[in-house]
């Protein structure tokens, strides 16, 4: 039985701090050393017992011969040990009444060193030499200081331990036996005495490493807090046997009722089965039994790449096969990432459909910016206390909502940002990685990054493949170079792929080896019943009438015609010649530029009228921009779409013809793209609008524009990879006269790319196979910084562009305290001088826009115009937003030598 000295229990760990935003705690006012370091031994444990992944247990097991005993103990002990540091002078100084009580005791606490040196990082120093005090190899007993050190979310650098520490410091005399009786009481806590032996020359690999770091934060911010283990001042006999009951409740206070179970049996009902219980579909797309198969026949983690034409029904293979996967090597959640806020707000609707249909009992997250505004994600967060099910099973966590946790939740769907944040040199790192260990990781449209964001994804593949995790991407035109990039980047090793030819097609590659040994990819032919030509009509654009002329030809017999434009300002221009034509009636402009209530509502009308079963309103052009791309599902008559690079061009495609109509005029009765945006030169390639060099360069416009009149129609699906790897390949495409500036166009772009693959090498961790230790993953000072992953400082290190600001567009009123809403339907009043209701809290945020990024001055402009109104600044949810006024008469407002104005027809327009 451990004996605690007197002067131990008076040693703490935590502390009310007026000004900090927490209540006085109704008990005492401080929580002892030792208190907590039990607490957040049995935290550690529980995670292990009802968090963990039998996958992750694995991986955390595995250089103990997989001993889960042994892990778990290592586990519970690591996070139990992490506070040591406290038991020195620095920390215990700080509290002045808590200071006074242990000189009192007897205790010398000498406050007269100068600097700081985080108590995470002296916790990890004080075992260090503890362990190796006690035989332990130096390496082992680095990984377990480097974990402590670490907790706080930044692991301290390569020599670190090199580093002199001050006596006074770490403290002399009584302190040192203190620091002992502390680390003892850690491990007698946790049960690690039985393990020391094996643990002195055990060392996990740097991914397990990294996982495990992410447990001990996780167990400190659990045994911290003050709900699930309230302060006891001095610790009381018996307090070890009442930290190991409250932990019992960690659940209920994460808000984690129960992890993701997939079904045992999803393995064994065919594919017919499965897809009819989930989906409701009758008779599975030969695309979606080949992922379930391929699925079925797998004996351990790996990359799953999904190559399938637009409309094969992909989402649903993908969650077919993180079901599989997940039952059969023992994962117990999912996250998929989707490249924007619209589409993961339509993913997220239907992967609650899918939970329900399984009956399912977990909890569920939406990763993003605007994730709050989402209906379905809002009502499950307003769900009582988590505990009513809303949404078929699924309920929401507001402790998830806090920063660093989204990962956590068993069930996520993100924006891709989510994503590549994992894979960042930034702080919590260990935190995120250990929220997707568990996980099968789905990845939509990952053809569409640029170099930048595609460095940042192949440095989380590297990782992923590292932790064993099972990977499932998605893409309807992927070229073959990076289609091999995606897999061995994964893998961890060259990847030699054959029958390029074969489409649609599965790949799958196994996660690293030993030594990074490992099979040849697979690959994988499917074929498809759909059969679609579309006849291509190149139109030059000479002049601003030409393509409303030929919209207004093709809507000659009625119709549903979709045009998409590279710009907003583009497609605003458009949009108003036709309604000039048509009628206001006839047309809908939908671009990025509107606010949330307004992009809201346009979402949901495009889904009603062009989606499965929509109304068809005829004659009707939508005129939008990038955003209906991807993952939207709707269906047009026919398609005009400005130039862009030939895989984004299959894209839009995709959305007409993509659900049958009986009603299609005899002018749409077969499928068409007209390619606009460009004007012919005389023995030169084309030229294209400023806006369109800027989003996508000229080499790959120039290089579709060559290869697209080889085709008068594309047979779809069988033309998508033929023309998608001549385009992105090396062939010379286009007349002599073209190559010089082709070529030129070619080094460009090369250029940039390794500019941008550059940028993303220098913020990511290092690969899991090129480092030793965990003191090698932070080495960047720039992203070792407490910002928020919502923050536009952090969004930026995952996106490259000029950083944009986020403010509520209000129009100003007659008197200065009242404002008004620009949102169509909401026109209300919105007091500046007082905080808004909760009603109007709502209506206020859906006042949100982003302004445009492309000019600075525009966006320093609006930086000193907005502002947070004093009255809103102690609301939790206007406290931090920015206002920006509109002038009251309805003019422009004057910014950065740009004028702006705001209605929900047209959206933002800035001239």
């Amino acid at each position: 039985m451990l004996v605690v000295s007197e002067l131990a229990r008076l040693l703490w760990a935590k502390t009310w701090r007026k000004g900090w935003g927490r209540e006085v705690p109704p008990g005492a006012s401080w929580h002892s050393l030792i208190a907590h370091v039990w607490d957040s031994g049995h935290a550690g444990g529980w995670l292990w017992d009802h968090l963990l992944a039998e996958r992750v247990r694995r991986l955390l097991a595995d250089d103990l011969g997989g001993c889960g005993e042994s892990a778990r103990a290592r586990l519970s002990w690591l996070a139990a040990d992490h506070d040591l540091g406290k038991a020195t002078p620095p920390f215990a100084g700080l509290d002045v009444q808590r200071r006074a009580d242990l000189v009192a005791a007897g205790l010398t606490v000498d406050l007269s060193v100068k600097g700081v040196l985080p108590h995470g990082w002296l916790s990890g120093r004080l075992v260090y030499e503890f362990l190796c005090d006690g035989g332990w190899d130096p390496a082992a007993a680095e990984f377990v200081a480097l974990t402590l050190a670490g907790h706080h979310g930044i692991f301290p650098g390569v020599g670190w331990l090199g580093d002199r520490v001050k006596a006074k410091r770490r403290g002399t005399g009584a302190w040192k036996p203190l620091q002992a009786e502390v680390h003892e009481a850690a491990v007698v806590g946790s049960g690690a005495a039985l393990y020391q032996r094996e643990w002195s020359k055990s060392l996990p690999s740097v991914a397990a490493q990294l996982v495990q770091a992410g447990a001990v934060t996780l167990a400190d911010w659990l045994a911290s807090n003050e709900d699930l283990f309230p302060y006891e001042g001095p610790l009381q006999d018996g307090y070890l046997d009442t930290s190991a009951v409250r932990v019992g409740r960690a659940g209920e206070v994460m808000g984690v009722r129960a992890a993701w179970t997939p079904d045992s049996g999803s393995a064994w009902m065919g594919a017919q089965g499965l897809f009819g219980s989930r989906f409701g579909v009758e008779a599975p797309r030969d695309v979606q039994t080949a992922v379930y198969d391929l699925a079925c026949s797998v004996t351990g983690p790996g990359l799953m790449l999904i190559e399938a034409p637009m409309g094969e029904g992909k989402t649903e293979a993908a969650l077919g096969a993180a079901e599989v996967l997940a039952a059969r090597l023992g994962g117990n959640g999912v996250f998929f990432g989707l490249p924007t806020q619209a589409t993961a707000n339509q993913i997220f609707r239907r992967v609650l459909k899918w939970l329900k249909r399984q009956g399912a009992d977990t909890t569920v997250a939406l990763a993003h910016g605007k994730a709050a505004r989402q209906e379905d994600y809002r009502a499950l967060l307003h769900a009582a206390a988590g505990a009513d099910e809303c949404g078929g099973g699924a309920v929401g966590s507001k402790w998830i909502l806090g920063r660093y946790r989204a990962l956590l939740a068993p069930v996520v769907v993100a924006t891709v940002d989510q994503l590549l944040l994992a894979g960042l040199a930034s702080r919590y790192v260990s935190v995120r990685m250990l929220g997707l260990a568990g996980k099968v990781v789905v990845l939509d449209e990952v053809h569409a990054y640029d170099a930048y964001m595609s460095g940042l994804l192949h440095g989380v593949l590297a990782w992923l493949g590292a932790c064993g995790v099972p990977v499932v991407l998605l893409s309807a035109t992927l070229p073959a170079k990076q289609r091999a990039e995606l897999v061995q980047a994964y893998a961890g090793r060259p990847a030699e792929l054959k029958d390029d030819a074969a489409y649609p097609r599965l790949t799958w590659t196994d996660a690293p080896g030993p030594a990074g040994k490992g099979e040849a990819p697979r690959v994988v032919a499917a074929t498809t019943d759909r059969r679609l030509p579309v006849k291509v009509t190149m139109l030059p654009e000479p002049d601003v009438t030409t393509v409303a002329d030929e919209a207004k030809k093709l809507l000659a017999d009625g119709g549903c015609l979709l045009v998409i434009r590279n710009t907003v300002a583009r497609a605003q221009e458009l949009a108003e010649q036709l309604r000039q034509a048509l009628g206001d009636e006839a047309v809908t402009l939908m671009h990025a530029r509107f606010t949330v209530a307004d992009r809201r509502r346009l979402e949901t009308w495009l889904v009603e009228q062009f989606g499965p079963g929509g109304a068809r309103p005829m004659p009707h052009v939508v005129v939008a921009t990038q955003v209906v791309e991807q993952s939207l599902d709707v269906s047009f008559d026919a398609l005009i779409t400005d130039l862009c690079p030939i895989d984004l061009l299959f894209q839009r495609i995709g959305r007409e013809h993509r659900h049958p109509a009986i009603n299609r005029p005899k002018l749409m009765k077969d499928a068409q793209v007209v390619v606009t945006g460009f004007q012919n030169r005389p023995d030169a390639p084309p030229q294209v609008p400023r806006g369109s060099r800027t989003v996508y360069g000229e080499h790959l416009l120039w290089r579709t524009a060559a290869a697209l009149p080889d085709y008068a129609t594309l047979e779809l699906p069988g033309d998508i990879p033929e023309l998608v790897n001549r385009v992105y390949g090396t062939e010379t495409l286009g007349p002599d006269s073209w190559q010089e500036e082709l070529v030129a166009a070619a080094r460009a772009d090369e250029d940039k790319r390794e500019r941008m693959a550059g940028q993303a090498r220098h913020i990511a961790l290092k690969n899991p196979h090129e480092v030793e230790t965990l003191a090698e993953l932070h080495d960047v000072g720039a992203l070792s910084g407490d910002d928020d992953e919502n923050t536009p400082q952090v969004q930026a290190l995952v996106r490259l562009g000029q950083p944009s600001l986020e403010v509520i567009l209000l129009r100003a009123g007659d008197t200065d305290g009242t404002t008004f809403s620009v949102s169509q339907g909401a026109d209300a009043p919105v007091p500046l001088d007082r905080l808004p209701d909760a009603a109007m809290v709502e209506t206020v945020l859906d006042q949100a826009i982003r302004l445009p990024g492309w000019s600075e001055k525009l966006t320093d402009a609006a930086q000193e115009a907005a502002f947070t109104p004093e009255a809103w600044k102690d609301s939790a949810w206007l406290g931090s937003v920015r206002v920006l006024l509109l002038p009251a008469d309805g003019r422009a407002l004057r910014l950065g030598g740009q004028s702006l104005t705001y209605c929900s027809r047209e959206g933002l327009t800035v001239v």
